[in-house]
């Protein structure tokens, strides 16, 4: 049968036929009083009577019109889908000491006990299974090899080792003849160019292979499952698990809490609740400040590695201008020496600022893409997690409930505190790593501006003899300020390349020695991880151990 879409309509006609037909039933229990007046004694009683039956057919029908208001109000509300959708409702209208949630299931408060305490175990394993992805994650991204630093510092110190020899070559060499240019043998001044072209071919190469392994270690965790989008897509399955059982979670502690005998233990499960919602965010805040960082390390070493490309490249072309300048006698070539270095000492100046700049830009851009998968989780800060944490063992302490009936809670607690040192240990460590970078970085853009500008300075000298027509000549002139500004250059060049041999050396050394001293305390980042994923692996095994 069709429900009508009016309900006013529905009611009204219900009311009224209900009200005729028992109607019809009152008028025939008092037409007796009219036939015969002989039965008038008896009208008081029978007026009793009449009036007890129809008082009963009455109220029969009042519950009967209250019945179908309520069959048709449910009915047309099923029609258009606003009820039987929340498990909160469907239990509202059951009894109290049983429920139905969506798809028909029924469950008590006691019941609700133990689901409450199963999810709770199923949402701990899958914060569990973030927080290993995240480890696994930050093995295989942006991979820096044990001795990644030494390789690429040691080729660098050999590098500026044999500009600084060049250097000293071309110093010693025509400083001897400062007054008297004209003995300046070509044959000779040509090493003090090809030694150091050699080693900025080395720096070039350097620089290339980083790149290129660099390339290979991204190659490799991709094809791992690691790339961007897969981690991304990995991260948003499993916090969308964890998002829908806490939302049925919270839906059965409502359940409980409405049993008077379940009150105490629903607060304490809608306080772990909280805490359970604070390891989600938690988990997804440490995922976002890997996969960031991961992306914003790689975007800086990359660029970092390009330029040195380009200005090690610029300076090994230079020095072959000034080979060719004393090998084919054409001084117009020393422009062309000068114009490279001028370009090689600027990349110099800038490629840390570019570099480091950059690196922002790509873990800006990583930030944004993740930002719809972080979700509410970017405000959560884990002060939120310590304070609940707190709540939850006051609850503990105050409910006055027996410890055995809340016992699994008890046990699931100390894993929660374990969780919330984890993350506030990588949390320091992650601020302390950022501000050494800083201190590192400020002290890379000081250097590059001082070995950067020297080799301007260099450059701009070979520009002056080379392209000023007056000295391209071989006039006792020409000589004279040829051989001086290229001394010059010369001795430019050398504290300018010592300082950089010494400051790459210094920079491998310290950072062997915290190296070591972080070592021997365990506290290495791969040790860290080795740590932590073991944890894991035993907070596991212990909550599959805690049967609800």
């Amino acid at each position: 049968m069709r429900v009508p879409q009016d309900l006013s309509t529905t009611i009204a006609c219900t009311g009224i036929t209900l009200i005729g037909y028992y109607g019809s039933f009152i008028i025939r229990d008092l037409e007796p009083l009219s036939l015969s007046r002989a039965a008038a004694i008896r009208t008081e009683q029978v007026y009793t009577v009449a009036f007890n039956n129809s008082r009963n057919k009455l109220l029969s029908a009042l519950l009967a019109s209250s019945f179908l208001w309520q069959s048709n109000l449910l009915c047309l509300a099923a029609d258009n889908g606003t009820i039987l959708k929340s498990p909160l409702l469907v239990a509202a209208s059951q009894a109290p000491d049983s429920f139905v949630l969506t798809g028909g299931t029924s469950i008590t408060p006691d019941q609700a006990q133990e689901k409450v305490d199963q999810l709770s175990k199923d949402i701990l394993l899958k914060e569990i299974e973030l927080e290993r992805y995240n480890l696994h994650y930050t093995q295989e991204v942006a991979v820096q090899g044990r001795w990644k630093g030494w390789r690429y510092g040691g080729l660098q110190i050999a590098n500026n080792g044999l500009g600084l020899a060049g250097a000293i070559i071309g110093t010693s060499y025509r400083g001897a003849r400062l007054n008297d240019a004209a003995k300046v043998k070509p044959a000779i001044q040509e090493q003090a160019n090809f030694i150091p072209e050699i080693g900025a071919w080395i720096g070039a190469g350097a620089a290339a292979m980083e790149f290129g392994i660099n390339g290979y270690h991204d190659m490799i965790a991709r094809r791992h499952g690691f790339s961007p989008t897969a981690a991304m897509h990995k991260v948003e399955g499993l916090k969308n698990e964890i998002d829908r059982m806490l939302a049925e979670r919270d839906a059965i502690t409502k359940i409980e809490n409405a049993s008077p005998s379940f009150a105490l233990h629903a607060q304490i499960d809608a306080a772990e609740g909280k805490v359970l919602r604070d390891l989600r965010d938690q988990s997804l805040l440490e995922f976002d400040r890997f996969h960031v960082g991961a992306r914003r390390l790689i975007g800086f070493q990359q660029m970092q590695y390009f330029l040195d490309l380009s200005k090690y490249t610029s300076n090994a072309l230079g020095y072959e201008f000034g080979a060719l300048s004393l090998h084919l006698h054409r001084r117009r070539y020393n422009g062309n020496a000068g114009a490279l270095f001028i370009v090689s000492g600027a990349l110099t100046m800038t490629a840390p600022m570019i570099s480091r700049y950059f690196g922002k830009a790509v873990g800006s851009i990583t930030e944004h893409r993740i930002k719809p998968i972080v979700g509410d989780a970017e405000h959560a800060n884990i002060a939120a997690l310590e304070t609940d944490l707190a709540s939850l063992d006051k609850l503990f302490k105050e409910s006055g409930l027996s410890p055995d009936s809340i016992q699994r809670t008890i046990d699931r607690e100390g894993i929660y505190g374990i969780h919330q040192k984890a993350f506030s240990d990588e949390i320091r460590a992650g601020q302390k790593k950022r501000a050494d970078s800083k201190l590192s970085a400020t002290q890379n853009v000081g250097a590059g501006l001082y070995v950067g500008g020297s080799k301007i300075a260099s450059g701009v000298l070979f520009s002056i003899v080379g392209f000023h027509h007056e000295y391209n000549t071989k006039t006792p002139r020409a000589n004279h300020v040829t051989n001086d500004d290229l001394f010059a250059g010369s001795v430019i060049g050398i504290p300018a390349t010592a300082f950089s041999i010494l400051d790459t050396l210094r920079i491998q050394v310290r950072g062997e020695l915290k190296r070591k001293h972080l070592e021997k305390k365990g506290m290495l980042p791969a040790q860290l991880i080795t740590l932590r994923l073991q944890q894991l692996d035993e907070q596991e095994h212990r909550i599959k151990g805690i049967k609800p």
